[in-house]
């Protein structure tokens, strides 16, 4: 028996069309809301360079070793009135940096290694414009840099501005020189124990602190080549008071601190440092609490060479050379006499701006940055706070 299939063809009940006609208006309806909700498409990005021409003059260089991601390290620049941030230079692997002194030029040495944290190692010095925050050119270093925490003194610019010099350790210390003009390395100074740089106002003579405390001056001649070094007498004690690296320079007047708290007062305009004058920073009382300077950068001279304020903590001992501070102490330089105590905010870094209007400070807990307005004879006046101008920020510079 054969049963023949497809011989006649099915008919949809109403019920399925219907269905179906529901389904194609749903879809229609989906589809054309869909290209409603579709924004246009956005235009393409397009990269710029702009200037801070425009911008205040009031700004501030801080420098931030970005400790937990070292190879990252970076200067972030604040309005330092108003707090806004401004930009950023890259500065490698625990780069230090300084200004020209005209603040028309950054100067960074750093060091990048070619695999990120290992390989083949560049050392480099970098040429900014601090209108455009870009590079200029770059001198390649012998691979000799230190590599260490942000301070002053491990790169600093002559008073002629025609070299740079940049603090060497392997561990053997040294000085490279370089030539702005030529483009180039024109020297490296041995400097068997002695660290730092402490530039002249004028020409290309710079002195250095030695390990037997005594200060060693160099001088140089057009070409960077030495043509006179000669050594002080002893003037401190690394054993038992030993000064603190940082110092803070007026023309050819310097200040250091001990970390006991005694004031010493260079003069480095010749080819021997001499002591002009000597204080402490401390009385009996003071010394009776333990009362101590403390940080990075840990005190700051006024342009003038007048006021002095100075990052202080109680119960000092050995080792707390670095603690932040609990009070700020501002001094008058002319009398010798401590006119004002201010809050200490955790500060390890000071500066005054480069008018003088200013004192700017770094937390060395928080990282924020706090400004004041200096209005003369030990007066600060809050402006602003920067809650977290770097992760591990040490070091600070004025723009004006």
């Amino acid at each position: 028996m054969m049963t023949i299939f497809g011989a006649s063809r099915a008919r949809p009940s109403m019920g399925v069309l219907s269905a179906l006609a529901g389904s194609l208006i749903f879809a229609a309806s989906a589809h054309a809301a869909t290209a409603q909700s579709v924004p246009p498409e956005l235009p393409a990005e397009t990269l710029t360079v702009t200037s801070l021409a425009d911008a205040p003059s009031t700004r501030v260089y801080v420098a931030d070793v970005a400790i937990s991601h070292i190879v990252d390290g970076r200067i972030r620049v604040f309005d330092a009135t108003q707090g806004r941030f401004l930009g950023m230079i890259s500065t490698g692997f625990a780069g230090n940096f300084t200004l020209s002194a005209k603040a028309d030029e950054l100067y960074v040495a750093t060091t990048y290694y070619s695999r990120g944290t290992r390989g083949e190692r560049t050392d480099v010095l970098e040429v900014h414009d601090t209108r455009h925050l870009a590079p200029k050119f770059e001198v390649q270093l012998p691979p000799r840099r230190a590599q260490a925490l942000n301070y002053r003194g491990l790169v600093r610019a002559t008073g002629s501005g025609r070299f740079v010099l940049v603090q060497n350790a392997t561990p053997a210390t040294s000085i490279t020189v370089v030539d702005l003009v030529a483009r180039q390395v024109v020297n490296e100074i041995q400097t068997p124990g002695c660290w730092g740089t402490l530039p002249a106002a004028n020409g290309n003579r710079f002195a250095m602190l030695c390990g037997d405390g005594k200060v060693a001056t160099v001088t140089l001649s057009e070409q960077g080549q030495v043509t006179d070094r000669q050594v002080s007498e002893k003037l401190f004690d690394a054993d038992t008071d030993a000064w603190f690296h940082h110092a803070e320079q007026v023309g050819d007047r310097y200040w250091f601190v001990s970390f006991l708290g005694q004031l010493t007062e260079l003069d480095l305009s010749g080819p021997v440092a001499r002591v002009v004058r000597q204080q402490a920073l401390v009385n009996a009382a003071d010394r009776k609490a333990g009362w101590r300077p403390g940080g990075y950068q840990n005190f700051a001279v006024d342009p003038g060479g007048r006021w002095l304020v100075a990052g202080m903590h109680p119960k000092g001992a050995e080792g707390s050379h670095k603690s932040p501070a609990a009070q700020l102490w501002v001094f008058d330089l002319q009398s010798g006499q401590r006119v004002a105590k201010y809050p200490g905010k955790a500060t390890a870094s000071l500066t005054f701006s480069r008018n003088g209007e200013r004192l700017q400070a770094l937390d060395g807990m928080t990282g924020a940055m706090n400004v004041w307005r200096w209005q003369g004879k030990g007066k600060l006046t809050h402006l602003t706070t920067v809650a977290k101008a770097g992760e591990a920020a040490l070091h600070i510079e004025s723009h004006d």
